[in-house]
């Protein structure tokens, strides 16, 4: 582990539909045991989430998400495809979300909200983030591209290509590292939709409770991508275990703490180092 930092990918993982987490969790550099300088880690899980996010009924996600992780030095990418099933009205759109806690819903207003239930390939995410060399501070820049592979006949994305840019400093005081995080989203421009640019913010707490295990608390805030979404609140929280030296086990969870959240997020991760 570097002396100046834990350095990691979490997601949502998420989410990451990003529980939130986590989504921008897979680029967050306080959460996670460091990985060798180079290594490669296949991970995937299953992720639920659930809550009316400011519209009349509720809207449930279940997704499968499916990563790479390589890293090599003080640079790590990310890939990132979730199959997903959405049980919510019909003028719910997913894929809303590409930020460090963007929404995983936009409505579309010219849609009837009859409720329906559709299942496929979600939108590939792509992630990089680099390290600044520093004994004192750990601060990491990151990217993030959303790459429109779900399907928008069946309403699981927006057909859109979505970008993130953000950072993240964190400090460690012996086993416990106090982190914040801001990122802003750059939406695409599908046709029908009235879509903005987000920032996002998330600030908590990483703590390592034991040799091979390290849990974390935040709280989050994102702007949502749709004036038609009210903006998310939410605290999150989870523990990453290593279960020896290639298997690991992450398990996550949050609550909305505004309309635009999620009312409740739940989330399990596995890991398998390739070398």
């Amino acid at each position: 582990m570097r002396h100046f930092m834990p350095t990691v990918i979490a997601t949502l993982v998420a989410a990451s539909p990003a529980l939130a987490l986590d989504q921008a969790g897979e680029q967050s550099t306080a959460i996670r045991p460091a990985p060798p300088s180079r290594s490669a880690e296949f991970l995937t899980g299953i992720e639920y989430e659930e809550g009316k996010y400011g519209t009349a009924q509720k809207v449930e996600t279940v997704s499968i998400p499916t990563s790479l992780r390589v890293s090599a030095g003080r640079i790590q990418l990310t890939a990132t495809l979730p199959y997903v099933r959405i049980d919510a009205p019909g003028n719910v759109v997913g894929g809303g979300g590409g930020g460090i806690l963007g929404l995983p819903i936009i409505v579309d207003p010219t849609r009837p909200a009859t409720r329906d239930r559709r299942e496929g390939i979600g939108d590939l995410r792509l992630g990089a983030a680099y390290t600044v060399p520093s004994t004192s501070l750990g601060l990491t820049f990151m990217g993030q591209m959303k790459v429109p592979t779900a399907s928008e006949r069946k309403r699981l994305g927006t057909g859109k290509i979505d970008y993130m840019v953000g950072a993240e400093l964190s400090k460690s005081f012996g086993g416990i590292t106090p982190f914040a995080s801001v990122a802003y989203t750059i939406a695409g421009d599908p046709q029908g939709y009235d879509l903005r640019n987000s920032i996002s913010a998330r600030g908590g707490l990483a703590a390592q409770i034991g040799e091979k295990v390290r849990g974390h608390i935040s709280y989050g805030y994102a702007q949502s991508l749709s004036r038609l979404v009210p903006d998310e609140q939410q605290i999150s929280t989870g523990i990453n275990a290593g279960l020896s030296d290639r298997l690991s086990l992450g398990l996550y969870g949050s609550a909305g703490l505004s309309r635009g959240a999620p009312d409740i997020g739940a989330g399990m991760q596995v890991g398998l180092r390739l070398f």
